[in-house]
């Protein structure tokens, strides 16, 4: 159980999903409470149907709403950090060079994207002779995970930069690391100290084709360097337990017992290995209830067809992927120059073709989402004639043009709480078999007679 349901008396495991996770309390609630009377804040469909209205007075009374639950949520954590002890320690990592720390309080940092960004509050420190360093905090939100996985991830994220410095690949040194709820952390919150990159987040949308091509140049030539470092089994990076200060692959993806506690799953020698263990997990969560309480049997029916018809096993090497290769990820200068790319929280060692597929950026999201189509954009199929011309590796470039693997893991990911659920198996489904068309009612009665209903039925939806 990850979480229990905060409604009272109910313990029941609380929901995986965002329907679970509410943003304007930051409480977790089951299926049934999620939903329910004594959970008095909007819905997911009611927030939807507000931006979609054009109901401003609304709008700005959800947003006010919403404003106010995150700037206490930041406030919560500024509360944690004690700044003089920060200000200490990144003086004593640059041998007593002297330096100012500021941590932006809430009505600040809300609304600005170099303070906040996605789970994480970043505070600066300042040397006297010039040099920046980032303090990167996560943040208590809706979505932030049990103590024990927030610490994986924050030391998984530290060993990911300094092996990719290693590789020669252009991501911000790393200078430390502490744990939450370590004593010896005199700090308080868990952190990284990262430095402080020039350059700004990458606009995909605005840039030109030349522009386009220029950055597609040097990421082909970061899949270059990514391919001279394999790694040797399937997971996510942690810090070296040896002398020879190389990190490790420690697990993939974690349960929970019933106490809370963190069950790893992983490493993995191979990537059916992985994919079976993933999936099977998540089965394990639609009995649970903490996945899919509304349509138990569409997301059952969905992840025994996944299982059935997997992307081609891999056994290794393994190489490193960023799972979130978004444009804002990539900070280049005025001249397109790539100057960084950040925000590996929760990258993995995967097979090569999970790794070597296109950056996110480059996908046409809406055909994805939206239609279950399964082509690749244009900018895909210029990236990959590309990565052919400046590597030579008709390898890499194939890998590229293709995007099955993110089609399997969105798959997994999405449940039928989702609007777009069917049009992203759809999508799957036709790149996966080949065919051309996909109905949802006759794959439905198909994989109801092939598989069962595995215990969930319909009423029970």
């Amino acid at each position: 159980m990850k979480w229990p349901c905060a409604a009272q008396p109910c313990r029941r495991p609380a929901l995986w999903t965002l329907l679970g996770q509410c943003e304007q309390c930051y409480q977790h609630f089951c299926g049934e409470h999620a939903v329910s009377t004594s959970h008095t804040c909007l819905t997911t469909e009611e927030i939807h149907t507000i931006y979609v209205s054009g109901d401003q007075s609304r709008l700005r009374k959800f947003n006010a709403s919403r404003q106010t639950a995150g700037e206490k949520m930041i406030s919560t954590l500024i509360d944690s950090i004690n700044d003089d002890a920060l200000r200490e320690r990144a003086e004593t990592l640059r041998h007593g060079m002297k330096c100012t720390v500021s941590l932006p309080v809430a009505n600040q940092a809300y609304l600005n994207m170099d303070v906040v960004g996605g789970r994480n509050y970043h505070g600066s420190i300042v040397f006297e002779d010039g040099k920046a360093w980032l303090a990167r905090f996560r943040l208590p939100n809706h979505n932030a995970p049990p103590v024990e996985e927030r610490n994986f991830d924050r030391r998984s994220e530290f060993a990911t930069y300094r092996f990719l410095a290693e590789a020669d690949v252009p991501v911000p040194r790393v200078y430390d690391c502490a744990d939450d709820e370590d004593p010896s952390n005199t700090v308080g919150a868990g952190y990284i100290l990262v430095e402080k990159l020039e350059g700004r987040p990458l606009a995909w949308h605005e840039v030109d084709q030349a522009q386009k091509e220029k950055v597609m140049c040097q990421l082909a030539a970061v899949y270059a360097q990514l391919e001279k470092h394999p790694v040797g089994a399937l997971g996510r990076l942690q810090p070296s337990s040896s002398l020879t200060g190389q990190p490790e692959v420690g697990p993939a993806f974690f349960d929970y017992d019933s106490s809370g506690r963190l069950v790893p799953f992983g490493p993995f020698d191979n990537m059916d290995d992985y994919y079976k263990a993933l999936i099977q997990h998540k089965i394990e969560l639609i009995k649970t209830g903490e996945i899919a309480p509304s349509a138990p049997l569409d997301q059952y029916l969905v992840y025994r067809s996944l299982l059935d018809c997997l992307p081609r096993d891999e056994q290794g090497p393994f190489f490193l992927r960023h799972v979130d290769s978004r444009d804002a990820n990539f900070l280049v200068d005025l001249d397109y120059n790539i100057t960084g790319i950040i925000d590996w929280e929760l990258a993995i060692v995967t097979a090569k073709g999970a790794a070597f597929q296109s950056p996110l950026l480059m996908y046409n999201l809406g055909e994805l989402y939206y239609q279950g189509l399964s082509t690749p954009s244009e900018d895909e199929k210029r990236f990959a004639k590309i990565l052919q011309e400046e590597t030579k590796s008709h390898e890499l470039s194939a890998l590229a043009a293709q995007k099955l693997h993110f089609r399997v893991d969105q798959v997994i990911e999405t449940n039928p709480d989702d609007r777009n659920f069917a049009s992203v198996f759809s999508g799957w489904w036709k790149a996966a078999t080949g065919e051309q068309a996909f109905d949802w009612d006759t794959w439905h009665r198909e994989a109801l007679g092939k598989y069962g209903d595995g215990g969930f039925t319909p009423s029970a939806a």
